[in-house]
């Protein structure tokens, strides 16, 4: 097949049918957003890094990371506690985060692999709560990367 051979449908299904929950549409818009903030203050939650879901669109979030930049902090000691926020509700899962979930340079995937969506208009927040960790010049950070597609790509509505 040279370049400028037609592609043959896959499964027989043509590009247009691919669900956008899975594979972007070509009017889907990519976000791969990072962030660094200083450790909170003991009993703090902050927010670490935020992303807004605008009108007509809806969000695949497709990978996450958290990480702590500094010495004394355990994995799973609980003395750190993230939380992934859809409009000031934990989304399933990802409510009581006591470890890294990847790395800022190689996020994990999420739900599963199969992404999480989220409505138009809603804003999504990775959170931390500084339970008992002792603040001195330490840093966490967060990447949360997926896509935006226009919500007209879905012939019903999904339960969210």
């Amino acid at each position: 097949m040279s370049i400028g051979d037609q592609m043959l449908p896959v499964d027989g299904l043509l590009s247009g049918d691919l669900p956008p929950r899975v594979f972007p549409t070509v009017d889907s818009v990519s976000f791969d957003p990072t962030a660094y903030i200083a450790l909170p203050a003991i009993g703090v939650t902050s927010t670490v890094l935020s992303i807004q879901v605008d009108d007509g669109y809806i969000a695949v979030l497709r990978v996450m990371a958290n990480v702590f930049v500094g010495a004394g902090w355990t994995e799973g000691s609980g003395a750190l506690i993230w939380q992934l926020i859809d409009n000031d509700g934990v989304i399933r899962n990802y409510d009581n985060i006591v470890s890294s979930l990847g790395s800022v340079n190689n996020p994990q995937p999420l739900g599963g692999g199969a992404g999480i969506l989220v409505q138009e208009g809603h804003v999504v927040k990775l959170n931390v709560n500084n339970v008992s960790l002792a603040v001195g010049g330490a840093q966490v950070g967060a990447r949360l990367g997926g896509w935006f597609f226009p919500k007209s790509y879905l012939a019903t509505a999904i339960p969210f």
